[in-house]
Parts: C-alpha cells; structure tokens; sequence
C-alpha cells in the first residue's frame, strides 16, 4: 500500500468522474502519461482492474466504482486538511469558496461576509461563479466548499441549510409576447410555449422538473426549446423569441436584457439555501450556513 500516494488517488477519481484520461489530465494540470501511470500503478496496487478502457471509451469497473465511492469522500477531506496546513504555513488566512448561479447571495451579500466574519475572523470568503450545469457538481467534486443553490438540490450526495430566500417564480418571456402585461398567471399556460431546457445528465431530474419544466401541474406537455447553460444564455434565447424560462422574482432586480418582459407564475416559490457535500463535517461550514440565516432573517427575505 506504500505506493499509493494522494496524487494516484486524485488522478484515478478525476479519470472516474471524467471517464476521459485527456480531460482529467487537463483538470489536474500534468500530462496525460501522467494520469496514466498513476492509474496503472494504483491497480497493480490494488491488485484489479479500476478502469475498462477500449479506443472508445472509459468505464469504471464494479471494483472501481465500489473503490471511487469508499475513497472519495476521504481525498477530498485530505486534500482541504493539506490545502489549510499550507496556508498557515504561509501566515495566510484559511480560506472558504462558496459558488453561486446567478445573482448568488444578491443583497444579502456584503452582511453574509460581514456577519461571517464576526464568527470566523481566520476564514477569508472566495466567491466563484457556477452555471447550471455544475451548480450541484462543483460542490460535490470539491471544485467549492459550499453553494448558494435553488432548491431543490440539483445532486445527489449534498445536503442543504436552512432557507435564506423564499421568491414567487417569474416567467421571462419576450416584450411582444402575448402574455406580457398578465396578472398572476395560470400555469396551465405554459401547454402553449416552449420552455429553455438544460444538457441532460447535469443536475437531478427533480432540479429541472421544478425550474424549466416540460409538462403543466395537470400534466399537459411543454415543447422543450434550446439548451441553455447559464441564466443570460436563457435571456438571450427569450429576447431572440425562441422560448420562455423560469427565474426567482428577485432575479428581476439584477439581471436585464432588451426585449424581454416578466409574468408572475401561480405556482410555488423558489426557495434559496446553502448546500453542502453531506460528508463535509467541518464546522466552518455551519458557521457560514448560521451566518447567512442569521442575516437572512435580519432583512426579511425568507
């Protein structure tokens, strides 16, 4: 067992994920032979086959997926302990990086960092931006430690806090459309229009149903339109009369584009939450998550 390092191990899940020896090597930075090597050397390791590969394709074989599942949580645990220990060493703060779609945090977002500064002084927050398609992954991939996701939770294996937004949900549809100028609107309405739709195989079904839905509350079918990976490719697919989508009632106040125009939908709202990987017991994490609440509460937006 002396011959498997974090590296192989990193190297193995990336593959396993990927299922794509290039790609992975371009994730990790280091060359393909590289990737390579390091798996072949945790197989002869192990002593079995992790991976099935053909010219064609990469697949995991049963003990490489019961491995990668054993495994993964542990890496990434690692691999944020060495990350740490690296910045103390340095005499630099630790560091905390929360994703987000869209908006993210929107106005909560300057008392979130104050207020979870207030609790944790040694932790510096890191904001990056997500797209629909990773939104739920990043975090599970460990790419961040925690996302401000729409719920419900776009992957399995996160976890979620408490609601720190609660929004009535908007139709965006062009500015000549039919329906612009509408009251509340029956949602049975949407068996007349196309509704922008995401990659398949990116987030969980339930994420997709609830957001850019492709029947009606009584089941009445909606013609799926053009695929979309971020919230201004959907505005710009609406301006261009190629579909409608659905967005939080607060995304109004932050995101424009000529051409387009809102209609509240009568169905539930978009809650607003914290996630988290459900392995990640660290306690900076509920810091953050009792910060954002504690904030959230203070100005009235759930």
């Amino acid at each position: 067992m002396s011959a498997i390092d974090l590296r192989k191990l990193e190297c193995f899940i990336a593959v396993a994920r990927l299922l794509h020896f290039g790609r992975a090597a371009e994730m990790l930075g280091v060359r393909q032979s590289v990737v390579s090597e390091s798996v072949k050397a945790l197989e002869d390791a192990i002593g079995g086959k992790l991976l099935e590969r053909t010219s064609r394709r990469v697949a995991l074989t049963p003990i490489g997926e019961a491995f990668l599942a054993d495994i993964e949580p542990s890496v990434m645990t690692l691999q944020t302990a060495v990350k740490d220990a690296r910045r103390r060493a340095q005499g630099r703060p630790l560091e905390l990086t929360v994703g987000y779609l869209g908006g993210g945090l929107y106005e909560l977002t300057s008392g979130v960092v104050a207020e979870f500064q207030r609790r944790r002084p040694d932790v510096k927050l890191r904001f990056l931006e997500l797209n629909y398609l990773n939104q739920g992954s990043a975090v599970v991939h460990g790419q961040v430690d925690v996302a401000v996701v729409r719920l419900p939770l776009p992957s399995a294996g996160l976890v979620r806090g408490q609601t720190i937004f609660r929004d009535a949900r908007l139709l965006v549809i062009p500015e000549n459309h039919r329906l612009a100028g509408s009251g509340l609107l029956d949602p049975e309405e949407l068996q007349y229009e196309t509704m922008a739709q995401l990659p398949p195989g990116h987030v969980s079904d339930a994420w997709t149903s609830y957001h850019l839905p492709t029947s009606t509350p009584m089941g009445r079918p909606i013609a799926t339109g053009p695929e979309i990976t971020t919230v201004r490719e959907g505005l710009a697919a609406v301006a261009a009369g190629e579909c409608v989508m659905i967005l939080a009632a607060r995304a109004r106040n932050y995101f424009t584009h000529p051409g387009i125009a809102f209609v509240e939908l009568d169905l539930p709202p978009i809650e607003t939450a914290l996630a988290w990987r459900a392995d990640d017991n660290r306690s900076v994490i509920r810091d953050l998550e009792k910060a954002a609440h504690t904030v959230a509460k203070r100005m009235g937006t759930i």
